[in-house]
């Protein structure tokens, strides 16, 4: 049996049919289906991605896969134009050729690395804690000059252990940058490696906002309304003048912070809401 759930505004002819492929149902998939049909000002509609066989889908004018199991789960075999958002850009990588756009699900690394020096100072060397080199030219850094950058990686897969390159990586630099990267900052790896960081007073930046309950400083994160704000953009770019915008981060975000670590490092913290318009004027920019 098909789950449908459909959220309906005043639609015109013109105003595209847009469906959100959905391993299962959650509570913020259909806050975003809803915020995205109030931009569009037409019908969204939620559709089990295990549903690929019918026919339904191609009187779409594109299909929104939501979450790496429903990219993994969909077939590509509909000629719907398909983007893919809440996926990393690993996710999205295998897939890239064969989806119209995608929407990252973490903040870039140069965004974050602008975020600690917003808070540690412009001129603090800071480290990026990586699994290897391969993984540090995914994360879009490896033409960066290193040393004017004042931003050193430090590759795990060079050291004994991960204790051995955080120790070293602190030791040298005032903040810890963190990376999306599931592995490295698995939930066996983070309490370690924000007790190491802490006993050194250096803070750990990042990776994303469900790191911050546990003990990061700060990030950059997008949130409901960011997210269904590019969708949006995306797809009327790419169903009424037929040029998909390329898989990319997403430009609108804000900045969090966890307080009480703030103030045991005896850092003053810029106000959230300036300091993420200024990074965004800032990325703007180039």
């Amino acid at each position: 049996m098909t789950y449908l759930l459909a959220f309906s505004f005043p639609a015109h002819s013109e105003n595209p049919r847009v469906v959100f492929a959905v391993h299962e149902k959650l509570p913020s998939v259909e806050q975003l289906a809803e915020k995205t049909a109030a931009c569009l000002g037409s019908e969204t509609e939620l559709r089990l991605v295990d549903q690929t066989s019918s026919p339904a889908w191609s009187s779409y004018n594109a299909v929104v896969l939501v979450g790496p199991q429903a990219l993994k789960g969909w077939t590509f075999a509909e000629k719907t134009p398909a983007v893919a958002v809440f996926v990393s850009r690993d996710a999205a990588a295998e897939q890239l050729p064969r989806l119209a756009s995608a929407l990252y699900l973490e903040p870039p690394l140069k965004r974050q690395i602008a975020l600690a020096r917003k808070i540690m100072g412009e001129d603090r060397p800071l480290g990026v804690l990586v699994q290897d080199k391969a993984h540090w030219k995914n994360a879009g850094l490896s033409s960066v000059p290193l040393q004017p950058s004042l931003v050193t990686p430090y590759f795990v897969d060079q050291y004994d252990n991960l204790n051995r390159a955080l120790l070293d990586l602190l030791k040298s630099n005032h903040a810890l940058i963190g990376t999306y990267d599931t592995e490295l900052y698995s939930s066996t790896n983070i309490k370690n490696i924000l007790i190491t960081a802490y006993r050194q007073n250096k803070p750990l930046i990042g990776p994303s906002s469900a790191y911050i309950k546990a003990g990061a400083l700060a990030t950059t994160y997008s949130d409901i309304d960011d997210v269904s704000r590019r969708l949006c953009e995306v797809l009327l770019t790419g169903i009424k003048e037929k040029v998909w915008p390329e898989a990319d981060y997403n430009p609108y975000f804000k900045v969090r912070y966890n307080q009480q670590v703030g103030r045991s490092l005896n850092l003053l913290l810029p106000d959230a809401s300036e300091l993420a318009e200024q990074l965004a004027k800032e990325e703007g920019e180039y």
